[in-house]
């Protein structure tokens, strides 16, 4: 029955995308395993070199519903509702990339697979950057969404946020339609993708997971890595940013490509902060093709 439920939750949120709901249809599978006694759900896949697909804050495994059977083509995925979102377990815990990173290895280790390629998107992103730095054993390549970051060198104190900042991120843990149309219009550079579904679906899989999305907004820098720490880091790495982002500005790409050695980056134009989603084809391409990438001989 929770396989079915699953799916049926995605074909609704995702009514757009009514390809990748059909395909979705017939080649997912819904499952469940434990980790430290806590249950995390995850949609599973094809065959192949395994590939963890890692949503953002608020999210769950549904954000990769026009991804997961194009990417199953090639590759064995793994969608993972990360602990304390989606249909996992929420333990009331304070949570933080680290604790995130940790779940995510032994994940790995209970569904028998000793070393993936991440994929993640705005927080999924940190959680896949963290997890190469701290568990790079585990780690193949990853791919770099709209997120994942580090400390200002030098241990100089962040500026004040801007009003518009604080506002986004009061919504970002939205408890009415009226804020959760204004967050996913944030999100999204084409705002007609905002439909009234959408902010149904989203609004009731927010409050979930609401006191998971306010544990990390208090983590502070609590699991949060150094420059020196991201410099170390020898996983290969695409980073993919939408031109429009409106949440993380995209100078952060650049950030990140200049301390990443041998790092690739790539803006998508007409797009915001989630690429899967809003320019589906053109990140299962860039993805696809980053992970089948031969490497290069000193690798």
């Amino acid at each position: 029955m929770q396989k079915y439920f699953a799916i049926a939750a995605i074909v609704l949120f995702f009514d757009g995308w009514t390809g990748a709901a059909a395909q979705l249809r017939q080649t997912v599978q819904s499952k469940e395993v434990s980790v430290l006694g806590f249950k995390l759900h995850y949609l599973e896949a094809g065959a192949g070199a395994p590939v963890v697909l890692l949503h953002g804050l608020g999210g769950d495994g549904s954000r990769w519903a026009p991804n997961i059977a194009p990417l199953a083509k090639d590759f064995h995925v793994f969608a993972l509702d990360q602990i304390g979102f989606g249909q996992s377990d929420k333990p009331l815990a304070n949570y933080h990339t680290g604790m995130l990173s940790e779940f995510l290895v032994d994940f790995l280790k209970a569904v028998n697979v000793p070393k993936a390629s991440l994929v993640g998107n705005s927080m999924g992103a940190g959680v896949a950057l963290y997890t190469a730095v701290h568990f790079p054993q585990v780690v193949d390549r990853i791919v770099l969404a709209d997120g994942g970051g580090f400390r200002a060198s030098g241990g100089a104190a962040p500026a004040a946020p801007t009003p518009d900042a604080l506002r986004r991120r009061q919504i970002q843990n939205s408890v009415t339609r009226e804020e959760t149309r204004e967050f996913f219009k944030i999100l999204f550079h084409d705002k007609s993708l905002v439909t009234d579904k959408m902010v149904d679906e989203q609004l009731a899989l927010r409050l979930r997971s609401a006191f998971t999305i306010t544990k990390i907004q208090e983590a502070g820098e609590r699991g949060a890595l150094t420059e020196q720490e991201v410099r170390s880091v020898k996983t290969p790495t695409l980073i993919v940013w939408g031109k429009y982002d409106e949440l993380a500005n995209p100078a952060g790409a650049d950030r990140l490509e200049r301390a990443i050695p041998g790092s690739q980056k790539v803006v998508i134009d007409n797009c915001g902060h989630m690429p899967q989603l809003e320019k589906a084809d053109e990140f299962n391409r860039l993805v696809r093709e980053f992970l089948t990438k031969a490497r290069p001989s000193n690798q």
